[in-house]
């Protein structure tokens, strides 16, 4: 299913949020077609994309807390994989 809000190219935005959507593709997470359809609102992007790594790659929360988070973050999505 195509996403209702269209996803941004690269050449449409700046260095800095292709930056980060590089770095997502690199990790596999978050899922970068997320962030190119949240490109649209560069300023959320960016906002959801360094919280998304401060949680996940920089902090300190334990391992098991952040499967608790992806479990209930696609829960809350009706995500079944």
């Amino acid at each position: 299913m195509a996403p209702r809000i269209q996803p941004v190219e690269d050449s449409e935005v700046a260095a800095d949020i292709r930056e980060r959507f590089e770095n997502a593709e690199k990790r596999g997470a978050p899922n970068s077609m997320l962030l190119r359809i949240l490109a649209n609102n560069p300023d959320a992007m960016k906002m959801f994309y360094d919280a998304w790594s401060q949680v996940f790659y920089d902090g300190v929360v334990d391992h098991g807390l952040k499967e608790i988070m992806r479990v209930r973050m696609a829960r809350l999505r009706g995500c079944e994989y």
